[in-house]
């Protein structure tokens, strides 16, 4: 019989990735571990979008918010890296793809939180577009963005044309709030007081 030598296999980026997210339901002590693990990937692939997401998830379990956002930012250009222009379709159940996918999203969620709701509109439009079955559910962060960014601008808008005091609204005199459309020919909203 002969005898057969297996050779231990060279460490792979994704098996290293996976076994650091398992570690992350753990305590401190295995948070740093699947730091050591990423950092191990970063090693064998600089530039592994997917590892820089797990460096997201890692330093957003440790609280480190700056370093978080720095992989954030590296997992999106490690992204536009790998694509000079867009694929038609980006499909979540190819699991090569959710890396990419995630690196989007976070950029555009750290546009939102930056105040940058246009930059981060253009690119969960640009999810929708590649993914339109929207597994991450993008559609409902555009809406709430889009939702508040519209209250805002009502609210802003109410309070550059509101008038306090008497009124005459249906040919009685009233007290209240009155907030008029810009040319102050009609009335939007009205609070009367009692």
């Amino acid at each position: 019989m002969k005898n057969i030598y297996f050779q231990p296999t060279k460490e792979n980026v994704n098996d290293l990735y996976y076994d650091a997210m398992e570690l992350l339901d753990g305590n401190r002590s295995d948070i740093k571990k699947a730091e050591k693990l990423l950092n191990r990937a970063l090693e064998i692939d600089a530039h592994n979008a997917q590892t820089h997401i797990g460096f997201v998830h890692v330093y957003g379990s440790m609280k480190n918010k700056n370093k978080a956002e720095e992989h954030i930012q590296k997992a999106y250009d490690e992204t536009l890296r790998k694509f000079s222009a867009w694929p038609r379709r980006m499909e979540w159940g190819d699991m090569d793809n959710r890396a990419y996918m995630r690196a989007i999203q976070y950029r555009a969620d750290l546009h939102a939180d930056e105040g940058e709701k246009e930059k981060a509109i253009e690119l969960y439009r640009l999810l929708l577009k590649l993914n339109p079955n929207d597994n991450q559910g993008v559609r409902y962060t555009i809406s709430e963005i889009l939702e508040r960014t519209q209250n805002m601008k009502i609210k802003n808008l109410l309070a550059l044309n509101k008038i306090e005091g008497p009124k005459v609204l249906a040919g009685k005199k009233v007290e209240g709030e009155f907030f008029f459309n810009n040319n102050g020919s009609e009335i939007l909203k009205f609070d009367i007081w009692e």
